[in-house]
Order: C-alpha cells, then sequence, then structure tokens
C-alpha cells in the first residue's frame, strides 16, 4: 500500500482531498501536512482532513528542511498548498528525489492554476484569436514559463521531471469554485482573488462588454480527479509518457465575465450590503477595474482544453459557477 502525503491539507483542495483518498482507500497511509501555529483545535483538525493516519506539523512554508525530509518519507507528494513560489517546491522535490536514489517509490503531483493561461486582453471582450491552451499539445505546455502566474514551480516540477530525475504530475485546474459542496473552510484563490478585488472598488467590475471568457471547474471535479491520478500513480512503478504528456489540464465550464459579474454583484450585495451598496456589477475602463494583476484576469480570457486530462479519467459533472456562487458565499464574505 502506498504512503501518500498531502501538502496544504487543510485548504480549499487539500481537505476534501484528504477526505477521498481515504475513503476511496481506507488501506492507504495517508498523511496531512499542516502548520504547527494553525488555528485549529484537534477536532477542527479531524473534522477538515478526516481520517487521515498522521499529521505531520511545521511551523510554516518556509521550514525546507522539514518539507524535504517529510517528502522522503513518502511514496507519493500531493502539493496541493503552494503553486506560487519555487522553494518550497524544490525542497518537495529534493526530499522526493532523495528517496528515488534509495530505490524505493518517489513521485510528486503538483497542484497549478489556470492564471498561467490568460490572455492579458484588455477590452473586456471575448478575443477569438486568443490562444485556447491545450494539455494535448507538449507544444504548449513547453511554452509555460517562470514569468506566468504559477510559472515558477510549474517549470520547476516540469524540469526535473523531464530530466528523468523524479516521476512528476501537474494538475492544472482553472478557477476553483464549489467550496459550499465540500464545506470548503475558505472561498479558496480564485473568489478571494475576485472578491478581494472588488472590495476597497466598492462594486464588481466588468470591462467592455463582459464578454471575455473565464475558465472555470468545480473542486468536487477537481478532487475526484486527483483522486484518480493519485491511483494510477500508485499502480505503476514508473510513469508513462514525458513530463509534458502529465499535464493535466481541467475545468468544468466557461462563463463570460458580464454574467459572473452580474451574480457575483447580486451575491456581494445580499452578504454585505455596507461594502456593495448596489446589487449590479458596474461597467468600468480598464484602467478602473482594479489594482496590480488582478485587472488583468477581469479584463482577459482564459481558454483551457483538456482532451488529455479527459483520456486519463477527468469527468466534469459539477455544477456550474453561475448555480453554485449564491450558496459558495453564502456567510463566507462579511
Amino acid at each position: 500500500m502506498p504512503s501518500i502525503l498531502v501538502f496544504g491539507a487543510t485548504g480549499f483542495i487539500g481537505a476534501p482531498l484528504c477526505r477521498a483518498l481515504k475513503k476511496a482507500h481506507p488501506g492507504w497511509t495517508v498523511s496531512a501536512h499542516v502548520r504547527r501555529n494553525g488555528a485549529l483545535s484537534e477536532q477542527q483538525l479531524a473534522t477538515r482532513v478526516g481520517t487521515v493516519d498522521k499529521i505531520v506539523e511545521v511551523s510554516d512554508w518556509s521550514d525546507f528542511e522539514a518539507i524535504k525530509r517529510s517528502s522522503a518519507q513518502h511514496d507519493i507528494v500531493i502539493n496541493a498548498g503552494n503553486s506560487f513560489t519555487a522553494d518550497p517546491v524544490t525542497a518537495i522535490i529534493d526530499g522526493l528525489q532523495d528517496r528515488k536514489k534509495e530505490g524505493k517509490m518517489a513521485k510528486l503531483i503538483h497542484i497549478s492554476g489556470g492564471g498561467n493561461f490568460i490572455d492579458f486582453g484588455t477590452s473586456g471582450n471575448f478575443n477569438p484569436e486568443s490562444k485556447v491552451w491545450n494539455d494535448d499539445s507538449v507544444d504548449d505546455i513547453k511554452q509555460i514559463h517562470k514569468d506566468m502566474f504559477n510559472g515558477q514551480s510549474d517549470t520547476l516540477v516540469l524540469e526535473a521531471g523531464a530530466s528523468g530525475g523524479l516521476d512528476t504530475c501537474i494538475v492544472c485546474p482553472s478557477v476553483v469554485y464549489g467550496g459550499a459542496a465540500v464545506d470548503a473552510p475558505g472561498l479558496g484563490v480564485g473568489y478571494n482573488l475576485i472578491i478581494g478585488n472588488a472590495k476597497p472598488l466598492g462594486y464588481v467590475p466588468y470591462v467592455g462588454e463582459g464578454t471575455a471568457l473565464l475558465s472555470t471547474v468545480h473542486v468536487v471535479d477537481v478532487v475526484n480527479f486527483l483522486v484518480t491520478i493519485t491511483e494510477l500513480a500508485a499502480a505503476s512503478s514508473s510513469a508513462k509518457g514525458t513530463a509534458y504528456e502529465r499535464y493535466y489540464i481541467i475545468e468544468t465550464a466557461r462563463v463570460a465575465w458580464k454574467d459572473l459579474a452580474t451574480r457575483l454583484a447580486d451575491a456581494l450585495h445580499r452578504e454585505d450590503p455596507k461594502t456593495f451598496p448596489s446589487s449590479e456589477p458596474k461597467q468600468v475602463a480598464f484602467e478602473e477595474a482594479g489594482q496590480g494583476e488582478v485587472k488583468h484576469l477581469v479584463a482577459a480570457n482564459m481558454l483551457v482544453e483538456g482532451p488529455r486530462a479527459r483520456r486519463a479519467g477527468y469527468q466534469p459533472n459539477g455544477q456550474h459557477i453561475l448555480t453554485q456562487l449564491a450558496a459558495d458565499l453564502k456567510g463566507m464574505v462579511a
């Protein structure tokens, strides 16, 4: 039976993943990596991660030696906790490479994010010329670079897999939603970015006609696919194909930004009318759509497709974000 370590085990994806792995495979040894200075009681932690076999505590993501040491003690490491920065991922890779040198199973399943694939348009309109990133295209995956949103960690994992030093797999969900369906502890990165951008504005913006398309994926679809990928990793002593052929892009559905902004504005007004006095979104110029990188997300297209993921067992069954959104935000904003 394989030993599994889940980084980010108390998070939006990691917590339901821990529970799903133990439900699907009670005999597997699943360890949950958590921060020692977390605010959860033992009972809250047990509720969050389920009946995992072991809690692995570290001080924080800068405890690289502890991360490396923990990684070296498990057959399969699932990184659901950090896709933005390079150093923790380097520690995970180093630990698994040490394990592989000892002749033991050592595999990494890394969770990335669809922010890699926005087209940085500023019109807010659908662009028929925008690139559609396809996980069946090795050339597309080889274009991933360090300056992308998750590029620092993605390139490290791809290079480790391509060099033969480690069996790697990357699962790249688009904007993840659906927390209400899994009793998630928070809203997740996607909602937090979009709502965090809207709060100081006091309204939910959209740019231009708002026809730009955003790729989204339900967290249940993400978790189910991660269980499938983990099963595939556990069933084989060595990975098949190249590292670039083990990069899976997943989405449940696309949504137009104005449609999303309309539903979001209504929900935010009901949840927090003081911050969001209007239940309607506001059409703005790109320069007024927010601060930093998030306004690029608001105005841009994110177009992906994942035929390789589907062949590997991915099935998009979750509710559409426009149907799910109100439940996700209920009691989670003010």
